[in-house]
């Protein structure tokens, strides 16, 4: 099985997932007399692909300190790194930052550095003599007194900052560290001693990771370019065309105040990426049962191949050679560039690829954080390869899933599932182009292409058809990084610059992060407290002034309009762009500015917000709502715009539409954020003005339309369907919005017809070239069985091609026959469906006696035990295969069901079918039950 066909217990999902330097082993071995089997070498096959370089000097490392895992209270994560004399050069050229760490033996944070002309890594240790600190509203004697005892107390300096919340300088306490640790690194930190009598904390900004606190105040940015001149990191300027930039600038430079935030991001936006060179990286493990996922941690069973392919030609699998094997035959498509490497050993083929690994700058893997770099470090560990001198991997956070991570001691590590599985980028960044995040549909989704089919389990091929399947995974890895000019390489670049983050950091960490790094860097560089929860909630009212319609909501959302329910020919569907950004800037909400400290603000009359008492601040711009309206001015009014225009050159309009996505992403995301409880500054009374300002724009939007004379059909948080408005009224409306509301409102889609049920957010809506969009199929499971997944689709089939009322008298007929000839598979008139195509697929994610209770999957899983007597069947990590029968129990392993007979649960699967069906066939007036001969309740024709 491949590691990436993912299935839980929780089984989440929604309808959009159905379419879904050889050494001797002596010398590699700590501890010979163990191992066990073969230890014989053969001499490599002779390679005819280029190899990667290796002229990198791996020179002794400083005493390495395992990584500790990433905590959510800011406890700094120690990065081992190999630093020796050759890569810390005294001068280096332009070169690109990838990351900055901390590096716990030399207790400094160290930059890596990518050099486009060597295409090789190296790092720069810190000079300044810049340490760890938090601030305190405590006296510096006060504060002395309670941390003279710990041992990485330096000083205290008295420092003068801006507090936004309160519109005013105040005077704080700087407590400065020895060491992040010192700081907040456990309960004797200074952090956690700064606390009163009653047990309220008194220690600001520190719970920010070290390496991120080094980045904002010495103004670095991850991404951009800087050189090493006589020991000194030295940022390099963009050459940007003057002409251009100060185009750019009149351009966006809409209101007063926006001079240094455009000199803040125009080397960000108008510096380019290189070229980086990377390799990519798939393993395959053997596995002894069908349909196991080997377990990582424990790495018990040898890596049978690894597959390699770089950006500059290199592509190879090394193939473990083993008895009872052979090569097989070679498919008419293997490919030509691909070159098998065989070893006898297995210690010898890990250490020729920990070499490989080691040689370059940027490693992609996917699902290689849990799965094939850990693999192949606990692997290393297992055989006693001799891991600080071969192994180029560290691990970290291997007890917790959600912060495991596989690191690389030179180069950057970027999991690719770990990118892709990022809400902002499937849906701003590749506007949803698949759905769920396994290899194969992300593939087809982005690239068009595919994982290799194989002819049988993945322990049983040929080495031929496993060195191409194996390959062609690492190949479709290292593709995602250079379709459509190295879009979602130079994607990561932008969006490390913005946010101020390392590269392996922005690729694995959500938009939450992304922009709680951005915010703080504008607090440090403009000398503003960064403010607490805390401080936020006592200043402002904690508790929401309106009232959640959504049950378990803090505050009241977006509004949605009652739907006409029935079928609607050439409805339009306009779409305020970006309306709760547009909003933030429009209106000027920031956690600052809502409900702000002056009298007259709060006494004045235009600068109310729509069904609540709050008030928004006159006297200064906020912090929030000045940087995401800029982005939103600096995407729209520029990049978008210039991405399109025939009149730039191609390749700057290329990476201008890089920029406009990465912009895209902050843009969109910035509420989604700013609006979520678990934020650093979140503020309720900001978070319920914008959706109260979002609410008012659609009730005067739907008010125009039928003044207008236009029917509105639906509406929902951004957008307005329309009946058959024409050309001239969608102008007046589009032109009304911005005059009024100060909001674009731009023409979205036509549909050839949409389908509304007498559900809210429920629609079918089809476009005049058949394309058929479902909205709100919601709560349906993953493991659905590929019969109801086929019928699905054949109905929406349907459905695309009727084009008129009359044409539903015909669709009905058509998905009434689609739904007769399931029946009578599953009744056993016709041919019948096979085990497989009835099969629900769940994975055990524990032990069997560790279950609660007897789930249909756990009791197949026991039941396979009883029948077979083998238990190593269903260990955690398989995917139980199982039908649903009559009977005691009720339910039947696949693998038995192809030995018995038995009578499938006809109920079940009719039950299985209607719920698929039902919400779409509800949204066009048909009703599931009267194609089982019931009557039908609703007809809308």
């Amino acid at each position: 099985m491949g590691k990436d066909d993912k299935s839980s217990d929780e089984n989440q999902a929604s309808l959009e997932d159905y379419f879904s330097s050889n050494e001797e082993p002596e010398s590699i071995i700590e501890n010979k007399s163990s191992m066990t089997g073969d230890q014989s070498k053969k001499p490599h096959q002779k390679s005819t692909n280029p190899a990667p370089s290796s002229d990198i000097t791996i020179s002794e490392s400083e005493e390495e300190n395992e990584g500790s895992s990433l905590d959510e209270d800011g406890q700094e994560a120690i990065e081992d790194i190999r630093v020796g004399e050759q890569e810390t050069p005294k001068n280096l050229p332009p070169s690109f930052l990838l990351s900055v760490d901390y590096s716990g033996p030399l207790n400094k944070a160290v930059a890596r550095l990518y050099e486009p002309k060597s295409k090789r890594v190296y790092f720069w240790i810190d000079n300044t003599g810049h340490k760890p600190y938090l601030y305190t509203d405590w006296p510096a004697q006060m504060v002395e007194s309670k941390t003279k005892n710990n041992p990485g107390f330096m000083r205290t300096e008295t420092i003068e900052l801006r507090d936004l919340l309160h519109d005013q300088p105040v005077t704080m306490t700087k407590l400065v560290g020895d060491n992040p640790l010192a700081i907040g690194g456990g309960a004797s930190s200074m952090r956690n001693v700064l606390v009163d009598n009653n047990n309220v904390s008194h220690a600001w900004e520190a719970n920010i990771r070290y390496h991120l606190c080094y980045t904002y105040d010495t103004n670095l940015v991850p991404g951009l370019m800087y050189k090493i001149d006589n020991g000194n990191l030295v940022p390099c300027p963009p050459n940007v065309d003057k002409k251009v930039l100060q185009e750019f600038k009149d351009t966006i430079a809409e209101e007063e105040g926006l001079e240094d935030i455009i000199a803040t991001y125009s080397p960000m936006f108008f510096t380019e990426v290189p070229e980086i060179r990377r390799l990519a990286v798939d393993i395959e493990v053997y596995t002894p049962v069908v349909n196991r996922i080997p377990d990582a941690s424990l790495a018990q069973q040898p890596v049978t191949a690894i597959g390699l392919s770089d950006n500059e030609g290199y592509n190879k699998c090394f193939i473990l050679k083993r008895k009872g094997y052979t090569e097989g035959q070679k498919s008419k498509d293997f490919p030509k560039q691909l070159e098998i490497v065989y070893f006898e050993d297995e210690v010898e083929m890990l250490v020729e690829a920990f070499r490989i690994i080691d040689a370059y700058p940027l490693v992609l893997t996917f699902v290689g954080d849990s799965f094939d770099l850990k693999y192949l470090f606990n692997r290393a560990k297992y055989l006693r390869i001799e891991l600080d001198k071969y192994c180029p991997i560290t691990v970290r956070g291997d007890q917790d899933p959600r912060r495991e991570q596989a690191s690389l001691k030179r180069g950057i590590h970027v999991d690719m599932y770990k990118f892709f599985g990022n809400p902002s980028i499937k849906i701003y960044a590749l506007s949803g182009v698949y759905q769920r995040e396994n290899l194969d549909t992300i593939a087809a989704g982005v690239l068009g292409a595919q994982k290799l089919e194989i002819s049988d389990d993945i322990s049983a091929l040929s080495y031929f058809e496993l060195a191409h399947y194996c390959w062609q995974d690492a190949n479709l890895v290292l593709r995602f990084t250079q379709f459509e000019n190295n879009l979602l390489l130079r994607l990561m670049i932008l969006l490390m610059r913005i946010s101020r983050m390392s590269l392996s950091e922005v690729t694995r960490f959500y938009i939450s992060s992304w922009i709680q790094s951005l915010f703080r860097q504008e607090h440090r560089a403009n000398n503003y407290l960064i403010p607490r929860r805390v401080d936020i909630d006592t200043m402002k009212q904690p508790d929401a002034q309106t009232e959640a319609i959504i049950g378990g909501k803090a505050f009241k959302g977006a509004i949605v309009i009652e739907p006409v329910a029935g079928v609607h020919f050439n409805a339009t569907v306009l779409d305020f762009a970006s309306l709760y950004p547009t909003i933030m800037k429009t209106h000027n909400i920031s956690y600052e500015t809502i409900d702000c400290p002056h009298d007259d603000c709060r006494t004045a009359v235009d600068n109310k917000v729509p069904e609540t008492d709050h008030w928004i601040c006159k006297k200064r711009r906020g912090m929030i709502s000045q940087t995401i309206g800029f982005f939103r001015d600096a995407r729209v009014n520029w990049f978008k715009s210039k991405s399109k225009d025939k009149s730039v050159d191609e390749h700057t309009r290329n990476w201008y539409a890089v920029v406009e996505k990465a912009l895209k992403v902050f843009v969109n995301a910035s509420y989604g954020v700013t609006g979520a409880q678990h934020f650093e500054l979140f503020c309720m009374p900001a978070a319920e003005s914008i959706t109260a300002f979002g609410r008012d724009a659609i009730i005067r939007t739907k008010k125009k339309s039928e003044e207008m004379g236009i029917r509105v059909l639906y509406g929902d948080t951004d957008s307005v369907f329309l009946d058959n408005p024409s050309k001239d009224q969608q102008a007046q409306l589009v032109q009304w919005s911005r005059d009024v509301l100060g909001i674009d409102l731009e023409v979205e889609k036509t549909y050839k017809y949409v389908a509304l049920s007498d559900r809210k957010k429920n629609y079918i809506g089809v476009y005049k070239d058949g394309k058929v969009e479902v909205k709100g199929l919601s709560g349906k499971k993953r493991n659905t069985p590929d019969f109801a997944q086929d019928a699905f689709r054949k109905m929406l089939e349907v459905l695309s091609r009727v084009d008129d009322a009359q044409g539903f008298e015909t669709a009905k007929e058509d998905i009434r026959e689609i739904v007769n000839c399931v029946i009578d598979r599953l009744e056993g008139k016709t041919d019948e469906y096979p085990p497989e195509s009835l099969a629900f697929r769940i994975q055990l994610t524990k032990r069997l006696s560790d279950y609660p209770t007897d789930t249909p999957h756990v009791r197949a899983a026991k039941l396979m035990v009883e029948k077979t007597g083998d238990s190593s069947k269903v260990q955690p990590g398989t995917i139980i295969e199982f039908i649903r029968v009559k009977g005691p129990g009720g339910v039947l392993p696949v693998e038995l069901a192809k030995q018995t007979s038995y009578f499938i649960d006809k109920d079940v699967y009719i039950d299985i079918l209607k719920s698929v069906f039902d919400q779409v066939l509800d949204s066009v007036g048909l009703d599931f039950d009267e194609f089982l001969g019931f009557t039908t309740l609703d007809k809308f024709f």
